[in-house]
């Protein structure tokens, strides 16, 4: 019995792999796959060409010592500090965010909706295959699809870097490998929305719809529902303290306002940050800037925004745990939004009636 369960287990691998296997040459041999891809490719590279040569002119200025003395979070005098050649691939994330769904609901739209409309999904289904394995196997080979597009881009600005001569140590190795992964997950999220719409719909332009529809809602519709919602769910500011009636106010009155302040503006903050958590687009720029920006991202608190101020003299780079419990919630909205997507299209898919 033991035996059998093993048998079974690596035949189901093994369809699952030759369905996957498909689905990436497929994608490989669609020319909007390509067409795509050589459009992303081209944006991310302008994109980094430019970040590069402002990495090379900044830490020039640096070794030179002619970088000015600046004025930085309120204290006169801050020097700037040796320029991170991570700031680089800050700015491939600007291009990830932005134009990456595209690429990821150009691969996830159709996946299903294709083959029901063709009617070979019915002759698939009618061979010894499992309907869990063929959408698991349709999903890894998007995810293939995916990595291969990510990892060019990567390739094409560790290829920049050492066009200018620019060797990433270990560390900052480790921290692009750290950001290649976020990347994927982000671009996974809108595959599985994608994935999810050609499950649920007939046909694949209403899944191309639905699933554009959802990049206006993530970048555009949330921003502004976090506005509306802050104001409706927040309650009534404190009044102020009038100077005008009263232009000498005791130290208790003055202390019992700002305290009812501070409570309003974090209560504020705490309705804003969970509408920022389902935002596929806010976690993942959240992340990147932790990646690539440490520091930055230990003077933006992500509670949302709150800036920390560091006290002149200090060292404010994060170790690694510290950074990790600043921005553990958007780690798990990251992880937890693609399978929820995901999760919805598999149970859909298990559930189709393909008659």
């Amino acid at each position: 019995m033991e035996d059998d369960r093993k048998t079974d287990r690596v035949s189901g691998l093994s369809r699952m792999r030759l369905v996957a296997g498909k689905e990436f040459a497929d994608h490989l041999a669609s020319r909007r796959f390509t067409l795509v891809l050589l459009l992303f490719l081209i944006l991310c590279s302008v994109s980094l060409y430019e970040g590069v040569e402002n990495y090379s002119e900044k830490l020039a200025a640096y070794s030179d010592g002619t970088a000015p003395a600046q004025k930085f979070l309120g204290y006169p005098g801050w020097m700037p500090e040796k320029p991170s050649l991570l700031v680089v691939f800050l700015n491939l994330s600007s291009m990830v965010a932005s134009y990456g769904p595209l690429l990821a609901i150009a691969i996830g739209f159709d996946l299903i909706t294709r083959e029901r409309w063709s009617g070979s999904l019915k002759t698939l289904l009618s061979r010894p295959v499992f309907r869990d394995e063929v959408i698991t196997g349709k999903a890894l080979g998007g995810f293939a699809a995916l990595t291969l597009a990510m990892s060019i881009a990567v390739l094409i600005a560790l290829a920049l870097l050492l066009l200018f001569a620019i060797v990433p140590s270990p560390a900052e190795f480790g921290a692009i490998l750290v950001f290649w992964l976020v990347s994927l997950v982000y671009l996974f999220t809108f595959f599985s929305v994608a994935l999810l719409a050609s499950a649920v719909v007939a046909d694949s332009g209403s899944a191309l719809v639905w699933s554009l529809v959802a990049i206006f809602v993530f970048s555009s519709v949330l921003p502004i529902f976090d506005g509306i919602l802050i104001n409706a769910v927040a309650r009534t500011p404190p009044e102020e303290v009038d100077l005008m009636s009263d232009p000498h106010p005791t130290e208790e009155e003055w202390l019992q306002y700002r305290e009812e302040e501070q409570a309003y503006l974090e209560h504020r903050e705490r309705i804003g940050g969970f509408v920022h958590l389902l935002s596929p687009r806010w976690n993942y720029v959240e992340l990147s800037i932790a990646i690539t920006a440490p520091r930055f991202s230990m003077w933006i608190n992500p509670d949302p925004f709150a800036l920390r101020t560091p006290h002149p003299g200090e060292d404010p780079l994060p170790d690694l745990p510290s950074l990790i419990a600043l921005i553990w919630q958007p780690i798990v909205a990251m992880l937890a939004l693609p399978a929820i997507f995901f999760g919805a299209a598999y149970t859909r898919f298990m559930r189709m009636d393909i008659r």
